[in-house]
């Protein structure tokens, strides 16, 4: 997830990060996205080359406007991340340092759980992985349907009908759960979706390899809609319970010395390389600064450059400040 993170900020600076709303499915979407980058833009500082200006420019006039609810450009000499984010945000932002602001994009990303979504019924099945919000992959299960029904045959062949029709079933489902596991191998998955017929549902959730029916959920809904509903609030809950374990973790740790809330330690620690996950609550505000340069966002590349995972996190009960860290010594 930050892996391009770390790539991007070994590089110098200076830096101008934007951050636009792109609501796409306004009437007028195209117009109010490039009415927000030109204005977004215009609140830069005349220090930037034209030349590398009219290349970035070139960049965003040619995405989709449709790429997402809000778009954040992170720019230094000769390099970019240009990145759609999935949820709105409040207003613009334009902002110039020797540091990128890169916490809405590790916020949005944090919140986007790679995850499989599965439609299943007695001959087969769709299956479609997402990550960071896009469909990454889609297949087809096809199956066996000679004798999927039950039916009624009656007479002396109804119980070897019976039996052979549940046979062919979970011959199906083992078919799904295997291209199930493969894709949820495929894309690192954090949770997988069943949807679908009933008893298929069970058979391919019986039928999953344990490290794949771990974080398996039944999807009780049936229309698309439903579906894509109740994912979401599985997924937002997932989000908040790995917040909440992240936060319990560091509270547990406190009197072992090998987790901070106290923004000065953390501070400390991230310069000595000793921060092993960073928590980055960030309210928007300029402050407070050090050295010229937002205090975030000085941990925030710190954290980068020293390999150290990352959490923004909402304002927690348990810091002192904007900063806490799990510690690795």
């Amino acid at each position: 997830m930050l892996s391009d993170l770390r790539e991007l900020v070994g590089n110098d600076g200076p830096w101008f990060t934007i951050a636009i709303p792109t609501p796409r499915h306004l009437d007028d979407a195209r117009h109010r996205f490039e009415v927000e980058w030109k204005n977004a833009r215009a609140a830069l500082s005349d220090t930037w080359a034209s030349d590398d200006l009219a290349d970035v420019d070139r960049t965003v006039a040619e995405l989709p406007h449709t790429g997402g609810e809000a778009l954040v450009v992170v720019h230094a000499a000769g390099r970019s991340l240009i990145e759609f984010l999935p949820e709105p945000i409040v207003g613009s932002m334009t902002a110039e340092g020797t540091l990128p602001r890169l916490a809405l994009v590790i916020e949005a990303r944090q919140r986007v759980v790679p995850h499989v979504v599965v439609e299943t019924d007695r001959a087969g099945a769709d299956v479609h992985a997402f990550d960071r919000g896009n469909l990454v992959g889609a297949g087809h299960v096809d199956s066996e349907t000679l004798h999927i029904h039950r039916g009624h045959p009656g007479g002396w062949s109804q119980r070897r009908f019976r039996h052979r029709a549940e046979n062919t079933w979970e011959r199906n489902a083992d078919d799904v759960a295997g291209a199930v596991a493969d894709t949820d191998g495929r894309v690192g998955a954090e949770m997988v979706f069943i949807a679908g017929d009933v008893r298929a549902q069970t058979l391919v959730l019986e039928a999953l390899p344990e490290r794949v029916r771990a974080h398996a959920v039944r999807i009780e809904a049936g229309s698309p809609d439903g579906i894509a509903a109740e994912v979401g609030v599985h997924l937002a809950d997932h989000v908040a319970r790995r917040t909440r374990d992240l936060a319990e973790q560091v509270k547990n740790r406190l009197g072992s010395g090998t987790a901070s809330t106290d923004t000065a330690e953390v501070t400390e620690a991230l310069s000595a390389g000793r921060v092993e996950h960073l928590l980055v609550h960030d309210d928007g505000r300029d402050e407070p600064m050090t050295d010229g340069t937002r205090l975030i966002d000085t941990a925030i590349v710190a954290a980068l450059r020293s390999d150290a995972d990352i959490t923004v996190v909402p304002g927690l009960a348990i810091l002192d400040g904007p900063l806490g860290a799990l510690l690795r010594w």
